[in-house]
């Protein structure tokens, strides 16, 4: 037995370099296993690095799009047949058309955004981003603009953030009115423009004020001020203008506005994202704002345009977002639909050539409620009403909308939509109305 455990001693020398070599042979496979992996990965980072998009700084940008192909039947005379605002009088009878509905497919409102976020620029944070669409132009524009849309600037905006301080430049909406509704049937030209929706992209220079915070937790309530200096637009020309310069830029004053707000929650909270493809689950915004601007008449007197109004969005259940705006004041057309497109009513009978009636008065608003019951689908109702002073001779006298909506996003990058609005306008003949279904399909990237 001694014999047999001693003739099962250690393994004779040769063995031993038998089976060191085999293992280093595996070794040495595994690393050129791995070499030719990592070269692999390495080639393909730079191919990837070779076929990015950089700016010529090098800096990270975020490029975005949202192709919307927009199909629609228009039901009635409107002022725009894709994306209408108001409803017309009938045409006169020699004018009259065989129907007054309208049917199309556009890709005008198809959006091409980019952005970027560098940090440390003067101790700050420097965001800038660029959003545009192919809405420009009219529609009864030469060209062809249903199948040969014009590209348009939207928003471009530059802004350094410090802890409590905020500096925007570029071109954005009113201060007064930053919100608008959820819609992909009205992205040319946002919902409830002329029933309570000031929304024109302008140029501006505004800064925000943190001024602290009350509370803690989720319910904290974050204060700020702001102010902007805007581009004195009216979107008018005083009649007998020789230049065609706008009435708010011959005055040769800006603009101001000023808002108090509050937020509680998320910082985001109840806000669309890019896409508008979620809502929050808590938290929300509310301001009050003051407008002031001026717009020149012909004789070169200055009209007073003014404003004040409130605005906010929030959460008033899980997944229940509502949103709004309203505001009170008069010259307003410049600032996006106000007064229902309006600024001054019709001139007195005997008035001179080239008059001008009373500046307009108005008050409006408008409301939504979103909804989210699945992740991919959000819906929502809404109305907007625009009615000015009966005195000032307005030619459009009262402006009432209602949409109903439904956005499908079932799977990256689709989306889908369906959206329902009617019209009811005032004149002094009579109030009109129309009906406009509107059925979206896309991607967003």
């Amino acid at each position: 037995m001694a014999r047999s455990v001693a003739g099962q001693g250690p393994p004779p020398d040769s063995a031993r370099r038998t089976t060191d070599t085999l293992s280093l042979d595996s070794l040495v496979a595994r690393l050129a296993r791995a070499e030719a992996a990592i070269a692999i990965l390495r080639q393909q980072i730079a191919d990837e690095s070779e076929s990015a998009v950089h700016t010529r700084s090098r800096f990270h940008v975020e490029l975005s799009a949202q192709m919307l192909t927009n199909a629609f039947v228009t039901s009635g005379r409107v002022n725009n047949t894709d994306v209408p605002q108001t409803a017309l009088p009938p045409a006169a009878p020699a004018a009259t058309p065989p129907t007054n509905s309208a049917l199309g497919v556009t890709l005008r409102q198809s959006r091409l955004g980019a952005a970027t976020s560098i940090d440390n620029v003067a101790g700050a944070t420097f965001a800038g981003d660029i959003d545009v669409d192919f809405f420009g132009g009219v529609q009864t524009g030469s060209g062809d603009r249903r199948l040969f849309p014009e590209p348009r600037l939207r928003t471009a905006r530059a802004r350094l953030i410090w802890a409590t301080t905020e500096l925007m430049l570029g071109s954005d909406t009113p201060l007064i009115s930053d919100l608008n509704p959820l819609s992909l049937a009205s992205v040319g030209t946002p919902d409830f423009s002329g029933a309570g929706n000031l929304w024109n992209w302008l140029g501006q220079v505004r800064l925000t004020q943190s001024l602290g915070s009350l509370g803690s937790g989720a319910g904290r309530l974050r204060w700020a001020i702001q102010g902007a200096v805007m581009t004195p637009f009216a979107a008018q020309t005083a009649p007998g203008e020789p230049d065609l310069v706008d009435a708010g830029e011959r005055s040769t004053r800006p603009a101001f506005e000023a808002r108090l707000r509050t937020q509680w929650g998320d910082d985001a909270a109840g806000a669309a994202t890019v896409s508008g493809a979620l809502i929050g689950s808590r938290g929300g915004e509310i301001g009050i704002g003051m407008h002031r601007g001026w717009v020149a008449t012909t004789t070169g007197e200055l009209k007073e345009s003014h404003a004040v109004s409130i605005d906010g969005h929030f959460i008033i259940a899980p997944k229940v977002e509502l949103r709004g705006e309203g505001y009170i004041g008069r010259l307003l057309r410049g600032l996006g639909g106000g007064a229902i497109a309006q600024n001054f009513g019709a001139a007195p009978a005997g008035a001179p050539p080239n008059s001008l009636g009373p500046p307009i008065r108005d008050a409006a608003g408008w409301a939504q409620v979103n909804v989210q019951p699945l992740q991919p689908v959000i819906a929502g109702v809404g109305c907007g009403i625009d009615a000015t002073r009966a005195e000032d001779a307005a030619t459009r006298l009262q402006n009432t909308v209602c949409a109903a909506h439904v956005d499908w996003r079932p799977v990256q990058p689709l989306v889908f939509g369906i959206e329902y609005r009617q019209f009811g306008t005032r004149y002094s003949t009579g109030t009109y109305s129309a009906r406009h279904l509107n059925l979206i399909f896309g991607f967003e990237l």
